[in-house]
């Protein structure tokens, strides 16, 4: 959030320390400018504090957030090992129309 300069009510610590430190980066050359509205880059910054990342504010949002990712990244491993595996020899198994396709 900080980023994007957001004013979050009660928060005056971030806004200050955002402010001081700009970020002059140069777009590399095949980043896309022909849409609107696309930020310019901004590199990884790999030295960032953990505890300035969200990850949930109490047990109970960390705890969904990570099963909610774990999820994710479960369901794309499995889609990726059956695609390489037993997929081609049975491409319609695991197929069903969506919206209008039938």
């Amino acid at each position: 959030l900080e980023d994007y300069k957001i004013h979050l009510t009660g928060d005056n610590s971030s806004s200050e320390q955002a402010e001081s430190t700009p970020r002059a980066a140069t777009n590399p050359p095949d980043w896309p400018t022909d849409h609107r509205r696309v930020p310019d880059y901004r590199p990884v910054d790999r030295n960032r504090d953990v505890e300035g990342r969200p990850n949930g504010e109490n047990a109970f949002a960390r705890a969904f957030l990570t099963i909610m990712f774990t999820g994710v990244v479960m369901n794309a491993t499995a889609a990726k090992v059956w695609g390489s595996t037993a997929g081609p020899y049975f491409p319609r198994l695991f197929r069903y129309a969506i919206g209008g396709e039938w």
